[in-house]
């Protein structure tokens, strides 16, 4: 864990952990880091430190995971851009970096339909589709360009498994299809238990609702410097992530290889090659490459 651990009480008085490597430093162009589902901060910590020495950065966990407080109700994606709205505003954060993961990636999307790009420098887009699932209103072709990636049948079955005495089989099974083979046991082991953090059936509900968001009409709405990132390996499609590219206004591309770590988690896998390409998409907003 890097930094100091800190606390935001939300106004459903749900409390919000997040971690801040440096809380006196400028609020200007700090780097704030959003998960997946299911996973925590704690995934990004290889990367913030690499970041760190040169730059503040700000991982929250989500409400429900990690070490953040526990609430019923809030299982939608809407309410995890709330939180992230709470955040910036309580810590004077008016021009941020800011990074999202897998439904990281929704959760800044959620935030930019409802509060537009004012308080962002940037945002950095990690391997998620802006479509899940196969929509009604989907043809096959549109389908395939975003990356929706399971039908209804498909998507019910996933959710319902969470909430089975075999969940944790499944998310087991789920977490290793995110992995690149090359990984090693202790490293899938930490992350499952990170993964398992996450009660159910609040984990269940808030799943349901990030398969079924259609984010497209979102994308060419984002109007600051964007670096969309996926993998060789994973198990997201890298024409999905060309294609968001594609849509957000002058954005930037990287498909990491194997070799780079390219699965779903690139900043775990392969954290130093990761960081670069961060690293140096950052100092190229903030003018100073």
């Amino acid at each position: 864990m890097l930094g100091a651990m800190t606390e935001l009480l939300t106004r459903d008085g749900t409390r919000l952990h997040y971690t801040d490597s440096d809380p006196a430093g400028s609020p200007e162009r700090a780097l704030v880091v959003l998960h997946g589902w299911s996973q925590s901060a704690a995934v990004f910590d290889r990367a913030a430190a690499l970041l760190a020495p040169d730059r503040r950065v700000i991982t929250l966990d989500h409400r429900n995971h990690g070490a953040s407080g526990r609430s019923e109700g809030g299982a939608r994606v809407a309410t995890l851009a709330a939180d992230l709205a709470e955040l910036l505003e309580d810590l004077g954060l008016s021009s941020v970096h800011a990074l999202g993961h897998s439904l990281g990636a929704s959760v800044l999307w959620s935030y930019v339909d409802a509060h537009g790009t004012g308080r962002l420098a940037s945002t950095t887009l990690v391997d998620q589709p802006s479509v899940c699932a196969i929509l009604p209103w989907l043809d096959a072709t549109e389908a395939a360009e975003a990356g929706a990636i399971v039908d209804f049948a498909g998507a019910e079955a996933f959710v319902a498994a969470m909430l089975t005495p075999e969940a944790e089989a499944a998310r087991a099974a789920f977490l290793t299809s995110m992995l690149s083979p090359d990984l090693g046991q202790a490293d899938r082991d930490w992350l499952l238990e990170q993964n398992l953090l996450l009660p159910m059936p609040y984990g269940a509900k808030l799943l349901n609702d990030h398969i079924m968001q259609d984010w497209r009409d979102v994308l060419p709405r984002i109007d600051v410097p964007t670096l969309v990132v996926g993998g060789e390996v994973s198990h997201v499609a890298p024409a999905s992530q060309e294609w968001i590219a594609a849509q957000v206004p002058g954005a930037r591309l990287r498909i990491f290889s194997r070799e780079e770590g390219g699965s779903h988690f690139p900043f775990f896998e392969a954290p130093e090659v990761f960081c670069e390409e961060l690293r140096g998409f950052l100092a190229e907003v903030d003018g100073t490459a």
